[in-house]
């Protein structure tokens, strides 16, 4: 009988190796990744779409080839700057909507965005694990798997992050960038090989124009990041920090072009009375942060988080790094993510559009990851200089695999448990469109739309969709032809109105 208790009690210690761990981590990211890709597919051009692309359009219209597309891009650019908004380099890539190549390349946006925003996010957790950390392989892989799972399936609103190109391009494309631009950053302060240098400060340059130049939760939030990476760097005396400079002086020029473009000020009048004073903004940009941390995280974050916790417990007490002062970091981290409400209280009196939050809820995402990072180092620090705790784990230890049950137990308990996990959960809601088949009719309805309104006079009459997976559509055309969206659609393919009417 002890001989059969003692086989249970070490069959339930068991656990596999950090290697086996990181190859399923991988694996899962992979199969919630598939169902976005696949719905990508199905995804149709809608309103700004057309407005931003119509340049570059016209300019393929004259000459097909890549050069003729960014002199429109750049032109584009350009005129917004000077009609409506400074954001240059979000309306470059906004005005190279895959649809102007033929509009059947549009799923290209979509299937971009998906797979920018997880290699930016692989990319810096590799360089803060393994160059910053000089953790061991497994631990970056589950890192990155974990984080990009975050991102990819609790987006807050994955029809404006990821199958609208407009709007996604806009918040998520170039937070995306920012995310690479922060790696760039890091990698020239703590990079061992000195012969790369002058490539990641290329690089750290280059990301400087993109992101400067993009929306304001993105561009402000870059700002403080970078000064506060160089302020960090002169405080460790970091010879390296002068290597930041000339990418933080395009930025701040960048910046400067940004916020004081002509077209700010013309587009202001439009909401003019609606925004808060700088001092107010500021202030209710913390009440705001309070007031959604529980809407951006819940107990599916929590639970995530809590998976996490002994892989990186397991992971710290093999580390060399020493984790000092997590309250000054905590601090920082709250002040950047209340930053991104700061840009919309400003100029709208709220905390931001749905697609504004994606931004600003992916910060707070990696900066929640982070955090339990560095804390659990800090905190394995403390008890080990007590000698209250090895300073290493002993060799071969594991986590028992009956915690892996137990916590995946749990998140599926969350799932199963939820109202209605419709909106929730992005890669279900994308298997549930494409289940459904709702994908599948509401692009095809789309399609006989484009050809309908291709085939008829200067005035088209198409017929609202029958299927109209939220997803996939942000909203529907209307029976008055100046209707903008009627306009925009209409515009892009040469007609004089389109009604939508059954």
């Amino acid at each position: 009988m002890e001989g059969f208790r003692e086989k249970i009690k070490k069959g339930l210690g068991w656990g596999p190796g950090m290697g086996i761990v990181a190859v399923c981590a991988a694996v899962v990211l992979l199969l919630l990744l598939l169902p976005l890709l696949r719905l990508a597919l199905y995804a149709a051009p809608w309103y700004d779409d057309y407005n931003y692309g119509k340049v570059v359009k016209v300019c393929l219209a004259q000459d097909y080839s890549l050069l003729s597309a960014l002199k429109g891009a750049v032109e584009c650019a350009r005129r917004e700057w000077w009609a409506w908004q400074g954001t240059f380099s979000s309306v470059f890539f906004m005005s190279l909507m895959p649809g102007v190549w033929g509009d059947e390349y549009y799923a290209l946006g979509p299937i971009f965005l998906l797979l920018l925003l997880t290699f930016s996010i692989c990319r810096l957790v590799k360089v803060l694990a393994r160059d910053v950390l000089k953790a061991q392989w497994p631990f970056c892989v589950i890192w990155q798997a974990a984080a990009s799972a975050m991102a990819l399936v609790l987006v807050h609103n994955s029809q404006m992050g990821f199958f609208w190109y407009n709007a996604g391009i806009h918040y998520m494309g170039m937070h995306s960038f920012f995310l690479l631009l922060l790696a760039s950053w890091i990698g020239v302060l703590v990079a061992e090989r000195k012969a790369s240098l002058p490539v990641r400060v290329l690089c750290t340059c280059v990301g400087a124009v993109a992101v400067s130049g993009a929306n304001y939760v993105t561009t402000l939030q870059g700002l403080v990041v970078g000064i506060s990476l160089l302020a960090l760097a002169a405080v460790l005396r970091n010879r390296r920090a002068f290597l930041l400079l000339p990418s933080l002086m395009i930025y701040g020029y960048g910046f400067y072009k940004n916020v004081a473009a002509p077209g700010n000020m013309k587009r202001g009048v439009s909401y003019q009375g609606w925004g808060l004073d700088p001092i107010s903004a500021i202030g209710s940009s913390f009440l705001e942060a309070f007031r959604y941390f529980g809407r951006f995280t819940g107990l599916i974050t929590l639970t995530v988080l809590l998976l996490l916790a002994p892989i990186i417990w397991l992971a710290v007490r093999k580390l060399r790094f020493r984790f000092r002062y997590p309250g000054l970091l905590l601090l920082w981290s709250f002040c950047l993510y209340a930053t991104g409400f700061t840009p919309s209280l400003y100029t709208l009196g709220h905390a931001g559009l749905d697609r504004t939050l994606n931004a600003v809820k992916l910060t707070l995402q990696i900066l929640l990851l982070v955090n339990e990072v560095y804390w659990l180092g800090w905190l394995h620090g403390r008890l080990a200089g007590a000698g209250r705790l090895a300073r290493e784990p002993k060799e071969g230890e594991r986590i028992p695999f009956v915690f892996y049950i137990a916590v995946l137990g749990m998140a599926l308990a969350v799932f199963m448990t939820r109202p209605n996990p419709v909106g929730g959960y992005s890669s279900w809601d994308a298997y549930d469109c494409i289940h459904k088949g709702e994908a599948y009719n509401f692009h095809q309805e789309y399609l006989e739309r484009v050809e309908t309104i291709k085939q008829g006079g200067s005035t088209v009459t198409v017929k609202p969709y029958g299927f109209r997976p939220w997803i996939l559509s942000p909203d529907e055309l209307s029976e008055d032809p100046q209707n903008e969206p009627n306009r925009s659609m209409a515009m892009w393919y040469d007609k004089e109105a389109i009604i939508c009417q059954p």
